[in-house]
């Protein structure tokens, strides 16, 4: 058997994101836009990268009957998942149209110098401009070998 090996890649936290999130972003933004039935919880589990057990808990906690928009809603609030977790700080800072070096920090996971260095401290920087600045920090990810 051959040993694992791991290398690690230094890329901008805006190639991760575009990689890690934004499908499944696009997918969650679509579904809730267009959702007219209710989802089964295999799909829902698949989704939101969650098991279906911890679908089925949130799910009787919480009294949700059906996966529709609002059974959708609710699990993104209460689900574990990095998704779900990413969500939930965005929801928790009411989804900005200008974002602090704060907000970055605390929404996207980064560390506050990281963000600082490419932000000024009291500046806000729009919605519009956040890749451009997420595209100016840099995240080291572990790449497995074989």
């Amino acid at each position: 058997m051959k040993p694992c090996t791991a290398t690690f890649e230094h890329i901008s936290y805006w190639e991760f994101f575009k990689q890690n999130y934004t499908p499944k972003l696009k997918e969650v933004d679509l579904l809730i836009k267009t959702m007219d039935g209710a989802l089964s919880i295999e799909e829902a589990s698949r989704i939101l990268q969650m098991s279906d057990n911890l679908i089925k808990k949130i799910m009787a906690e919480k009294n949700i009957k059906l996966i529709d928009k609002d059974g959708l809603l609710n699990l993104i609030m209460h689900g574990n998942s990095p998704l779900c977790g990413l969500l939930q700080r965005e929801f928790s800072r009411g989804s900005p149209s200008m974002y602090s070096s704060d907000d970055i920090a605390y929404i996207y996971g980064l560390q506050k110098e990281n963000v600082e260095r490419v932000c000024q401290t009291n500046a806000k920087i729009p919605a519009k401009d956040l890749p451009k600045a997420l595209d100016k920090i840099f995240v080291y990810i572990m790449k497995q070998g074989s």
